[in-house]
């Protein structure tokens, strides 16, 4: 086997490269014509989180077992890169989920569901062929063991059903979807994968999704991001229907790709992630806005015809900690990136509609603007709480040191027919 470096052809991305945007340095930090005010606030943010500098950690890699039934397992990212080099892909595909997400049948019905989309792209788009890497998390000595044997039993379907797919697992400490899509990455950036893709265990996706996806990042010129339009769906919980009613009218932060089901090039991701972030469509959406642009979002494309569906929400407690962590994960990002994405973002984006902060939404009629108004203002309220407690800790220089996880219990299956809500 070599560890020479394999790319697909240079036709699929043709063009110059995306300017991408960098996050401010920790220290030496400049204004750049930034207003004092603002400086100090978003500086003294950033020192209110100082969580490990990376995501990484220790990871097996398996292999499907060997032709005597042997498992298969190695101990680095180049061997692993090696080992699956023949295929020679264009796109790397992740499939991150953990042992507790529930039980093996679950997940193998789950990963059947996504080997079936699979097979769409691997027989619609020819020219850009597709590893698949598979993470399974674990939280304990005993779990580590169940990881590796849960990997077996979802990389020998992969094997039966797609046989001209290369696929190899990763287990690895949890939690904290970035450790395996970082993991993922460093696989990816040695095989000389144009784009990286990841598809979340609790969403279910139409048919033709990932290859509409492929459709048009190889368009693109495999730049940028695409990302699936998502379709909500509620629980029986009433934190779900309160959510999805609210969702309906303020649209927030949803006119970009999610990491829920996305496609994105590799050199936005080069290197992997870094421990300030916990979320990943977050990250992608920072490095690609660029509001010198006409349109700001041109390299961040939700497809129309490729949709994945999804719950709103959960049991209220859960639901309260999952806001918390999305409100510190925007709050970080607003402190870190340079002013003119950050202006962006917070007017035309996260709170558009905040009127009268920002401009008024009559596109729906004036009724309605103001109900996206107050629900906006409700959930500024909570943010600029969450903001106001990581300001403090930045000023007395007590930081979080992590971004507390906050995973739903349980989340069933979304299985076809699925009904619009």
């Amino acid at each position: 086997m070599t560890s020479e470096t394999s790319r697909p052809a240079a036709s699929l991305r043709p063009g110059p490269a995306v300017r991408l945007n960098e996050p401010l340095p920790d220290r030496g930090r400049r204004r750049l014509g930034e207003p004092f005010v603002t400086h100090h606030v978003r500086r003294t943010m950033a020192r209110g989180l100082r969580p490990q500098p990376s995501w990484t950690v220790p990871v097996r890699y398996v292999l499907p077992d060997g032709p005597a039934g042997e498992a298969v397992e190695l101990s680095d990212a180049r061997s692993a890169a090696a080992a699956l080099r023949p295929g020679s892909p264009a796109l790397a595909l992740i499939a991150p989920t953990y042992v507790a997400r529930g039980t093996l049948a679950g997940q193998q019905e789950r990963f059947d569901a996504l080997l079936d989309r699979i097979g769409e792209l691997a027989e619609e788009r020819p020219e850009a062929p597709v590893v698949l890497l598979v993470g399974m998390q674990w939280a304990s000595a005993r779990e580590a063991g169940e990881s590796v044997a849960r990997l077996r039993a979802l990389l020998g379907r992969a094997r039966a059903r797609l046989p001209d797919v290369p696929v190899c697992g990763l287990s690895l400490p949890g939690p904290g979807k970035p450790r395996t899509l970082n993991a993922a990455i460093e696989i990816a950036e040695s095989l000389g994968c144009l784009g990286v893709g990841w598809v979340d265990d609790d969403v279910h996706l139409d048919a033709g999704c990932l290859s509409r996806l492929a459709r048009d990042f190889l368009a693109a010129g495999c730049r940028g991001a695409v990302g699936a339009t998502k379709i909500p769906h509620t629980r029986e919980f009433a934190t779900s229907h309160l959510l999805a009613r609210a969702k309906a009218i303020a649209a927030p932060a949803t006119n970009y790709p999610h990491g829920c089901c996305i496609l994105v090039a590799t050199d936005v991701l080069a290197g992997g992630m870094p421990g300030r972030y916990v979320s990943d469509d977050g990250y992608v959406c920072f490095r690609l806005l660029d509001p010198a642009l006409p349109d700001p979002l041109a390299r961040l494309r939700l497809v129309p015809d490729a949709r994945c569906h999804y719950y709103v929400a959960g049991p209220a407690g859960e639901t309260r900690r999952r806001i918390r962590r999305i409100l510190l994960n925007h709050l970080v990002d607003l402190a870190d990136w340079p002013l003119p994405v950050v202006r962006h973002y917070f007017r035309h984006i996260l709170f558009a509609g905040l009127w009268p902060l920002t401009a008024f939404d009559a596109s729906g009629g004036r009724r309605r603007g103001l109900q996206k108004a107050l629900i906006k203002w409700l959930y500024f309220a909570w943010f600029a709480g969450v903001g106001t407690e990581l300001y403090l800790r930045g000023l007395t220089c007590r930081p979080l040191r992590a971004v507390e996880w906050a995973p739903y219990s349980a989340v069933p299956t979304l299985t076809p027919p699925v009904q619009e809500r």
